[in-house]
């Protein structure tokens, strides 16, 4: 194999191992335009692609397609060439919005390389176009070594879509189904407790209760109890619920914190693992363990080396603890510090901008939380998603509101109207902070009775006393409505039930 074929492989294999989102970085807005390749010899072209690995994938119309396309032409061996050709015209298709035409390309990648057929693409791709059949085609059809590969935002993503889209029972069935058949092992083991949960929504239905302890042997996380406990499709299988979960939650919070300590043990550089750590020790009430162990990385010699999102996760879980334990200018200084970061360089950095802005919002700062709020929107347009953009909405809406200003807030109020199948909590929010409760209750209510609509819709109740990440918020929930609409009241009570007093969590009892 020719030192060119390595190369081209490399960066195929590097960029399929990130999900789509994390590829599409920042753009460059006047591209160098490009020699004339048809008089270039391969070694030239190669020269040309070498120069900046990375250029293929920021500029995939302008540079990547066209030099991948004269450089297989030339290539003694043009099928790895064509495979990534193929994939920077994907990448082109995304940027461009032309999510038909990339789901077409990712068709022929298939094709090309069956034994690598980048199943995270073809996914985005046909979750992009709401083509939820294609969705469950993939997920269905995937190999041993697609199901090793398959990266959990990809599935997060591809479920959140489904259930969107009423198609929630049969991503349940499939997990399910993976179960049965003995293949959970083989996923990476951040999706052994999503596919779990998953599967044993799917068993209630099914009245397989010979499955329930087996399945929730890999769900460890608190704040996954709160739903198992508080959520009606769970109702036959509460009593072992119960009993794993314990009084306040205590002892699955102790398993979860061992769990992710003995981890982070075994893989002492992770930064996933060391962020996963962090979160346990939150969730589980342990603000000032988790502060320490955040604190711990950040001295190390190696915090000189260019932060990732591992770190960042961590830092944000740091700032919430130190909110928890009532020390508001520790968590500024935080959130101020990863504000600080270029999004150019750092594409994942809306999300730690935006939970700024939320956070300074939600304790009722208003033209601080404001200011937070534009800097998110800059990043969020062209880095967020619809539901990080929705965020920012309810926020700004809020905020402008508290300061007199709600005139300006029209734009958002309809944003989040004209989404709120992606959010009900979010639109809900945005809406009460203008006074229009009964538009918000009708919204919900209608959520609550659409089965495509209903998983999103339940989301909104989760009260900020059960949610173990964000900190406190003074804005406005969809828990404060039932109260004052008895239909919607009923409704609720059909599907959700308020949590036991004895599992109430213990991080929520020990905030300040």
């Amino acid at each position: 194999m020719s030192s060119l074929t390595r190369t081209a492989l490399a960066v195929a294999a590097l960029l399929l191992a990130a999900p789509l989102a994390a590829q599409n970085g920042p753009r460059v807005s006047a591209p160098a335009p490009l020699p004339d390749l048809t008089g270039m010899t391969s070694q030239q072209i190669y020269e040309l692609f070498a120069k900046d690995e990375n250029r293929w994938s920021r500029e995939p119309c302008s540079f990547g397609a066209p030099v991948l396309l004269a450089l297989e032409a030339k290539a003694p061996r043009p099928v790895p060439i064509r495979r990534l050709r193929l994939i920077a015209e994907a990448l082109c298709a995304d940027t461009e919005e032309r999510f038909a035409d990339g789901a077409r390309v990712m068709q022929q990648v298939r094709a090309l390389t069956p034994d690598d057929p980048a199943t995270g693409m073809a996914i985005y791709f046909a979750r992009r176009q709401g083509d939820a059949a294609s969705v469950l085609a993939l997920l269905g059809g995937l190999g041993q070594k697609e199901i090793e590969q398959l990266d959990d935002s990809d599935y997060f993503a591809a479920g959140r879509m489904l259930r969107t889209h009423g198609r929630g029972e049969a991503f349940d069935a499939l997990a399910l189904q993976w179960v049965d058949e003995g293949k959970l092992p083989f996923f990476d083991t951040d999706l052994h407790s999503p596919i779990a949960f998953d599967a044993l929504r799917a068993a209630a239905r099914a009245g397989r209760n010979d499955l329930v302890d087996q399945l929730l042997l890999p769900i460890t996380s608190p704040g996954n109890y709160v739903v198992l406990l508080t959520h009606r499709e769970f109702e036959p299988f509460w009593p072992q619920i119960e009993q794993r979960a314990g009084p306040n939650l205590a002892a699955i919070g102790e398993e979860n914190v061992n769990l992710t300590r003995t981890r982070l043990i075994n893989a002492p550089e992770d930064r996933d693992r060391f962020s996963d750590a962090a979160h346990a020790l939150h969730y589980n009430g342990q603000f000032a363990e988790a502060i320490a162990l955040a604190q711990r990385w950040r001295d190390r010699a190696e915090s000189g080396k260019a932060i990732e999102e591992g770190d960042a996760w961590a830092l944000n879980i740091q700032a919430y603890a130190r909110d928890s334990l009532g020390q508001h200018e520790a968590a500024d200084a935080v959130f101020d510090e990863l504000a600080k970061l270029d999004p150019e360089q750092h594409n994942w950095l809306v999300n730690f901008v935006i939970n700024r802005a939320s956070r300074l919002v939600g304790q009722g700062r208003w033209e601080e939380g404001l200011a937070a709020v534009d800097l998110a929107r800059t990043v969020a347009d062209t880095q967020g998603t619809t539901y990080a953009k929705m965020i920012v909405a309810a926020n700004r809406a809020c905020a402008l509101e508290k300061l007199g200003r709600a005139e300006e807030a029209v734009e958002e109020l309809s944003f989040l109207r004209a989404n709120v199948k992606e959010s009900h909590a979010l639109a809900v929010r945005g809406l009460v902070c203008h006074g229009h409760r009964d538009e918000a209750a009708a919204l919900l209510l209608t959520g609550l009775r659409d089965p495509e609509q209903r998983p999103v819709a339940l989301e909104a109740f989760q009260t900020d006393e059960l949610d173990l990440f964000y900190t406190a918020s003074i804005l406005p929930q969809a828990s404060d409505l039932p109260p004052f609409y008895p239909e919607l009241a009923d409704e609720l009570a059909r599907h959700m039930r308020p949590i036991p007093e004895a599992y109430i969590p213990q991080a929520s009892l020990k905030r300040v």
